[in-house]
């Protein structure tokens, strides 16, 4: 779903920071699906590759299996047909 489907306006502007215009993403985010964007931020700090540089692979990796792992608990809160 995009922002303008669920009725969002967000815009992100030049003149902010990151962090600022990340703030205006979760805000939007959290009125579209409050689950899912808590899953999201929640595990951003797992892209925080401390300084200028990128994450690496095996970190975005990382950030990827705990959002599925969260995600999949969303779809089966018992943990029914878990090995």
């Amino acid at each position: 779903m995009h922002l303008a489907e669920a009725g969002g306006h967000m815009k992100f502007k030049l003149e902010n920071t990151f962090e600022e215009n990340l703030a205006l993403f979760q805000a939007e985010a959290e009125q579209i699906d409050p689950d899912c964007a808590k899953i999201l931020f929640d595990n951003m700090h797992l892209l925080d590759s401390g300084g200028d540089t990128a994450p690496s692979r095996a970190t975005i990796g990382e950030f990827h299996k705990a959002v599925l792992a969260a995600l999949n608990g969303l779809s089966n809160p018992t943990g029914e047909g878990k090995a």
